[in-house]
């Protein structure tokens, strides 16, 4: 009754869709394990449209089967792809550990500091040159040297905060891909 339903089938059709990642044979065998969950809730009683809600969306029951078998491979998994499991999961763990914390740190007190230390800098350059410095401010070089280094400061700390804009969204884009939405 299941497998000729059209609820099932669409949904079925947007999970083997999500899927398209994983091996024709881990494919298979998870929409075969989608199936046989679905038609065995049915015929304990429980109504198809209740049982196709408690699955979730569809891409997201893709991405945790993804998850489930990077890091529990079934025995019909082909033998070829090992190799890409462990690289798959040591990419999992190094985005969300201690060399993301590092470089989001890095990038965002270096972008911070230097844009507005930067800034901070070619203001009192200007103010050097004109005179208008109060007296107990001393600049240990000429104010024209202050003038120029603030906007390469300024530039460098913008440089870092695009950076770090960048690799915030490509960390949240590759989880997002690889794990489970919750």
């Amino acid at each position: 009754m299941t497998e000729h339903n059209p609820l099932v089938a669409r949904y079925i059709d947007r999970l083997e869709t999500d899927l398209s990642k994983l091996s024709p044979a881990e494919r298979q065998s998870v929409v075969k394990d989608i199936e046989s969950h679905v038609a065995e809730a049915v015929a304990a009683g429980k109504p198809l449209d209740e049982v196709i809600e408690s699955l979730g969306p569809a891409d997201e029951l893709a991405r945790a089967y993804s998850v489930e078998l990077v890091m529990h491979p079934r025995e019909e998994s082909p033998k070829t792809s090992r190799a890409g499991r462990f690289w798959t999961l040591i990419a999992l763990v190094t985005l969300g550990s201690i060399p993301t914390l590092v470089i989001v740190t890095v990038l965002g007190s270096v972008g911070i500091s230097f844009t507005f230390s930067g800034v901070a800098v070619f203001a009192a350059g200007l103010l050097g040159m004109n005179g208008l410095l109060p007296d107990f401010v001393r600049m240990d070089v000429p104010p024209v040297f202050a003038v120029a280094l603030g906007p390469i400061m300024s530039a460098v700390g913008f440089v870092c905060l695009v950076g770090l804009i960048f690799y915030v969204r490509l960390v949240a884009r590759t989880l997002r891909r690889v794990l489970p939405a919750h």
